[in-house]
């Protein structure tokens, strides 16, 4: 499977067909809000809930929505509600998406062929990942008895027995070609399934880039947009993962979710793999590269493990003084990579009123600090990470400080780590269709009109991040109503 190009597609363009001619692709059935959010936002256009929800009786907190309108558009809540109600725990969200899948298929023929298109693979799966798969399989079951859809519930049960395969294969489908459905600040909020777009391989450094556009009355519609031009005959490709992050973290999560092993452009450049992993030479006066050291072998393979942990199984010695001492910084990497995650989970965590209290702040730039003394400040992914973290917290932290002279003391702060971590950042997320980086130049631009509000320079980079995002949302998606906002409050200081 692979999407090629038939013809020339300049930047800006999308490749997938789609009815309306907008580019616009639709889910293969009503995607899934994640757990935590489903108080927070439309469980049909997935949108923020700005006012109260609009009530659904004393149902568990299963599905809100954000008006009258969205909720007479989904045709899911009211039946999945009753169902919830007679279950000793809601479903989960991949047991929402099963059952919603194969529901589909009883109405929609074609949805149930276009899916066994979709690829699988179940002879890499783990055992325990085929208890996980049997599991929800067997909860979906359960939850389509209770909705009484018959029918449905058949299917499911015929999935499971009297072999599992099938159950499987079902699975392995949804896994590998499920979408993470992001906002446009790239924060994950749900999952759906796009056939279409499911046909495209992946590339670490693509030509085309995923967006999804969040309207009201609305499901999230996927849109492909090629952030690099291609000829005829092209492959047109998206990315699966992270790819700012290290070749060893990209292949076990690739491996993980997807099970293959990439070995595109970027996997091959080991000498830029090695500056991202960015370890700084601790020999007094040298300034040599920290290179890791080639494996034995005729193909110059590195030893990457694809177990749990994505742990860097590579050796390394500075190119200068020879020094081949770096287990430990290697271990301070991993330990404060797993203190970034819980961090940023606290502070994604919307159900926590103190994700962002003064606490977070000092533990993520503490992180920051303790890295540098182990990371090369002009390469390093984690040191990148662990300086993202502290700028997005200084960026939703203003309720804290509650003079002006603070608040602009919290942008000097983020601005200082922003400087000083920016050659880290620009080596690992400045490239082509990153929305990530369109994301950063905009908070930065943000604080400095905050300090300034007659910086020029920062008000031309607001409105160059609002062009890119341009790219890829529409109009009135919120990031580019919020920059719009500052945009007009700034022009006009």
């Amino acid at each position: 499977r692979s999407l090629i190009a038939t013809s020339a597609l300049a930047i800006g363009s999308h490749p997938l067909p789609a009815p309306a001619n907008d580019g616009l692709c639709e889910p293969i059935a009503h995607p899934v809000l994640n757990e935590k959010l489903r108080t927070s936002r439309c469980s049909f256009c997935f949108q923020v809930i700005d006012d109260s929800p609009v009530p659904n009786s004393s149902a568990p907190p299963l599905h809100c929505h954000c008006s009258a309108k969205c909720q007479s558009l989904d045709k899911n809540w009211r039946m999945e509600r009753r169902a919830a109600q007679k279950l000793r725990s809601p479903p989960t969200p991949l047991v929402l998406s099963c059952s919603r899948i194969l529901r589909r298929f009883q109405t929609s023929p074609a949805a149930l062929t276009e899916y066994n298109q979709l690829c699988w693979d179940i002879d890499a799966l783990s055992q325990d990942e085929k208890d996980t798969y049997h599991a929800i399989m067997t909860q979906c079951h359960a939850f389509l008895i209770a909705m009484e859809d018959t029918a449905t519930a058949k299917v499911a049960h015929d999935l499971l027995h009297p072999n599992p395969t099938p159950a499987y294969r079902f699975m392995s489908r949804l896994s590998r070609n499920g979408f993470s459905i992001s906002n446009s600040e790239q924060i994950a909020i749900g999952h759906g399934v796009y056939c279409g777009a499911s046909m495209m391989n992946h590339s670490c450094r693509a030509n085309a880039v995923p967006s999804f556009w969040l309207r009201d009355a609305s499901p999230p519609m996927l849109r492909i947009t090629m952030c690099k031009s291609v000829t005829a005959g092209e492959e047109v490709t998206i990315s699966y993962c992270d790819t700012s992050t290290p070749r060893h973290i990209r292949i076990h999560t690739l491996w993980k979710n997807y099970k293959f092993v990439c070995d595109c452009s970027l996997c091959q450049d080991l000498d830029r793999d090695d500056d991202v992993v960015g370890l700084k030479c601790k020999t007094k006066g040298c300034k040599g590269r920290v290179r890791a050291i080639p494996a034995p072998n005729e193909n110059d393979e590195r030893a990457f493990s694809v177990q749990p942990g994505a742990k860097n199984m590579s050796s390394y010695k500075c190119n200068s003084c020879g020094n081949s001492s770096f287990s430990d910084a290697l271990g301070f990497q991993v330990d404060s990579m797993e203190k970034m995650k819980i961090l940023e989970s606290k502070m994604s965590d919307i159900t926590n009123i103190g994700r962002f209290d003064k606490t977070a702040g000092e533990q993520s730039e503490h992180i920051y600090h303790s890295l540098k003394k182990h990371c090369n400040l002009q390469t390093s992914f984690y040191l990148a990470w662990s300086a993202d973290l502290f700028v997005y917290w200084c960026a939703n932290a203003f309720e804290l400080f509650p003079t002006e002279q603070e608040k602009v003391g919290l942008c000097q702060q983020a601005l200082g780590v922003i400087n000083e971590s920016r050659s880290a950042t620009k080596c690992c997320v400045e490239y082509p269709g990153n929305l990530t980086w369109y994301v950063k130049r905009g908070l930065e631009a943000k604080f400095r009109l905050f300090v300034n509000p007659m910086d020029m320079e920062a008000l031309m980079m607001l409105k160059k991040v609002k062009e890119d995002f341009s790219l890829y949302y529409p109009s009135s998606d919120d990031t580019i109503r919020t920059l719009d906002e500052s945009l007009a409050a700034y022009s006009f200081s």
